[in-house]
């Protein structure tokens, strides 16, 4: 699955305005339509390697009917200061041009040049570069 830089900055807003828990159909499960399932499933991969990335932390609960409570959402200071620095719908908006610009997607743009680039949108519009 190839991750979605869109979809991370939206559990960084989401998580920052307080919403710290979800409810997820994982693999098979009667509860749940296909597409339910395909998206419950892509947002707990991007959870996860969130959190091996220090953006969040999190815990889990699983139950073997398909069911997945993830809960205790937070952010770290790292998933913070990222925040801090894609929050802003101008700066990030412009980073994704700058990328398109160069012809990349912005999910095949590395999380740490994506981040740099957004930093420095960021003191540009501030007048420090």
């Amino acid at each position: 699955m190839r991750r979605d830089m869109e979809l991370i900055r939206k559990i960084l807003i989401d998580t920052a305005n307080g919403l710290d828990n979800y409810r997820l159909y994982i693999g098979r499960s009667a509860d749940a339509d296909v597409n339910q399932v395909r998206n419950d499933e892509k947002l707990f991969y991007h959870i996860k390697i969130m959190a091996q990335k220090n953006l969040l932390n999190f815990k889990v609960i699983e139950d073997y009917g398909g069911i997945c409570s993830v809960y205790d959402v937070e952010l770290t200071w790292d998933g913070q200061d990222y925040l801090s620095t894609i929050e802003d719908d101008t700066i990030w908006n412009k980073t994704k041009g700058i990328a398109k610009e160069k012809g990349l997607e912005i999910a095949k743009v590395s999380f740490d040049v994506l981040k740099n680039l957004a930093m420095q949108q960021s003191k540009q519009m501030l007048g420090i570069e």
